[in-house]
């Protein structure tokens, strides 16, 4: 310890995070905002089905589920190998800066590799593409 941080500090911050209670009323604060988000993206019309889908999914993400590559393909019925374009989608319309600014722990824990949020994404509010 160099005592530059206190031990157990972070102790009653590390158990509200491992807490599945203090986790559950976490998600529960932030559903009707990712619902709000969510039904944004349902009608937008530039987004894909499954671009839809896989952020349904990530946005109904409780404490036990994961979004690993498998399991985020099961929840939201889309082939494994159409997540990464479909995150990328999402990605260049802005819905993963904004899920990133609301709920930064579900961005987090995408699949990595296939999860490329644009530099800058996150400080700004995206701006409409124009369709050719």
């Amino acid at each position: 310890m160099d005592g530059t941080h206190p031990a157990g500090a972070d102790t009653a911050r590390a158990a509200s995070i491992l807490d599945p209670l203090a986790r559950e009323a976490a998600f529960a604060v932030l559903l009707p905002v990712l619902d709000t988000l969510v039904g944004e993206a349902d009608a937008d019309v530039r987004l894909s089905p499954d671009a839809r889908r896989i952020l349904r999914a990530v946005a109904r993400t409780k404490p036990g589920n994961t979004l690993a590559l498998a399991d985020l393909a099961a929840r939201s019925s889309t082939p494994k190998t159409r997540i990464p374009a479909a995150l990328q989608e999402l990605a260049d319309r802005g819905y993963l800066a904004r899920l990133a600014r609301t709920a930064p722990h579900l961005t987090a824990a995408l699949p990595a590799p296939t999860c490329p949020v644009p530099a800058g994404a996150l400080e700004a509010e995206p701006h409409p593409q124009r369709n050719p």
